[in-house]
């Protein structure tokens, strides 16, 4: 009879040892395809986020390059007409012009048009340096929060709220949108009511 007893509660315990193996590899098998699947959503949404940044830093380089080709073509143009002034400024003082007051007043002119100019580039010059750095702080301050997004959206509880919050959002659009429906309907029994009356 000890035999059988002993007998019986070893079986009893390899069944209970055998049903709680299984039920720890169901569950890490569970947890496994769970963080698999987890991680490849948190993939995706950085592969989308690089992509975003990849379009916007192509974006911001073709603006950066168009509005340099612009500068450029300013500057030949400015220097073709500084050839011209300085040409026509020769050829005024090689006809013997030189002493009358409107020859030196349009070599005054000109000699001022060109300083001016040249301000102007150097104006032009430096508020590019100025967008330039104000456009590295911005690329960089949104890598910084590029990281801080992602690290947020890692964390379970975070992204769980997020889910919450959208789940919510849906729900009141479904609400607003019964909402809209219903109130023509209240809008056309009140006005029933009142031509009954």
């Amino acid at each position: 009879m000890d035999l059988i007893l002993i007998s019986q509660i070893l079986a009893v315990t390899f069944c209970v040892v055998v049903v709680f193996a299984a039920a720890y590899y169901l569950g890490y098998r569970r947890n496994v395809r769970k963080f698999e699947t987890q991680s490849e959503q948190d993939r995706e949404e950085m592969l989308t986020i690089e992509r975003a940044l990849k379009e916007f830093w192509d974006h911001e380089k073709q603006r950066l390059e168009q509005e340099k080709e612009e500068l450029n073509r300013r500057i030949g143009f400015l220097e073709t007409r500084l050839d011209q002034y300085r040409r026509k400024a020769a050829g005024i003082g090689m006809m013997g012009l030189r002493k009358s007051k409107v020859t030196d007043m349009f070599i005054t002119l000109l000699i001022e048009n060109e300083s001016l100019e040249e301000k102007l580039f150097l104006q032009n010059l430096k508020l590019k340096q100025e967008r330039d750095e104000f456009l590295e702080n911005e690329l960089r301050s949104i890598s910084y929060k590029r990281i801080l997004l992602s690290e947020l959206l890692a964390q379970s509880e975070v992204r769980r709220e997020l889910e919450r919050a959208i789940n919510d959002k849906g729900r009141l659009k479904r609400l607003d949108i019964k909402q809209k429906d219903l109130d023509p309907l209240v809008a056309e029994t009140s006005d029933e009511a009142e031509k009954t009356a």
